[in-house]
């Protein structure tokens, strides 16, 4: 990596070099390439409907309502830039939710489907919960990827380490700015944008444990305890989660979380490479 290399002796943070290293994470970023008129089906799109087999079930949410389509993933495409090889190599990964509120535990559904032939555009048999909640439709854009890497964000950083913050704050924006261009719309992997390093327990205690994350020490108890007592079982649990999928408001498409926040899916490292997507975590973030 000798962009890196380059970086680090640019804003003289060779000091930190095997902390940057030991920390980096492999990530795929997406980026909006033009509004979509469904004229091919399967492409990788965010927003408006998605292209699914005739049989498909469209979510719904606990009031019966239909959630809201959110993006469409032609894994055969998105996994060429997947460095981590733990997506499939072919079909379609479909994301979609209720309503934003609260930012934790929204309620979601992820479905893969093997096929990404014999696909049709289809939407819902009336408004979706988002659609009715924002009163707009949601403008589709198909999306492309490239593998990119990413180094620790302010939430993850160990300050312990970075004695100079504000440099290292400097090389994150660079690598990470450099990367995402001005149609950028989110990402698979890497560090999600939040304002604590905490997105991985939450979800680990959801998805595992059945509880909902109260911000409390008590929290990771409740994991550990869901785990027979065995705190590195927990620990080895919260490191394994991962992001599935991060996806920026964005007023092209109608996105806007809680303004100009981002969601997150997250899911287990072990379900996501067996193909199990029953057990995933969405949560909001906004400054």
């Amino acid at each position: 990596m000798k962009k890196i290399d380059e970086l680090l002796e640019e804003y003289e943070l060779t000091d930190i070099k095997d902390y940057i290293y030991k920390n980096i994470k492999n990530s795929i970023y997406l980026s909006l390439t033009g509004e979509d008129d469904y004229k091919v089906q399967g492409v990788s799109r965010v927003g408006g409907y998605p292209d699914v087999p005739e049989k498909f079930e469209w979510p719904s949410t606990k009031d019966g309502e239909p959630m809201t389509f959110i993006a469409q993933l032609n894994l055969k495409e998105i996994s060429l830039s997947d460095e981590n090889d733990f997506l499939p190599k072919g079909g379609i990964l479909y994301f979609f939710m209720g309503i934003d509120e609260p930012a934790y535990d929204i309620e979601h559904k992820v479905v893969f489907v093997e096929a990404d032939k014999n696909l049709m555009i289809r939407k819902p048999d009336k408004v979706t919960v988002l659609e009715e909640d924002y009163e707009e439709s949601f403008v589709p854009y198909k999306i492309e990827s490239k593998a990119c890497v990413e180094i620790p964000n302010y939430a993850y950083m160990d300050y312990d380490i970075i004695e100079d913050s504000d440099e290292y704050f400097s090389l994150e924006e660079s690598i990470r700015f450099e990367n995402q261009g001005e149609n950028y719309i989110g990402k698979i992997y890497g560090y999600p944008e939040d304002q604590h390093n905490d997105s991985e327990l939450e979800a680990a205690l959801k998805i595992i444990a059945n509880h909902k994350y109260s911000y409390s020490s008590k929290d990771k108890e409740k994991l550990i305890a869901a785990l027979n007592g065995d705190e590195g079982k927990a620990d080895a649990e919260i490191n394994d989660i991962v992001m599935l999928l991060e996806i920026d408001s964005n007023s092209k498409i109608g996105f806007s979380w809680w303004d100009c926040g981002v969601i997150h899916f997250f899911i287990r490292k072990e379900d996501l490479k067996n193909r199990n997507f029953d057990k995933t975590y969405l949560s909001l973030y906004s400054s």
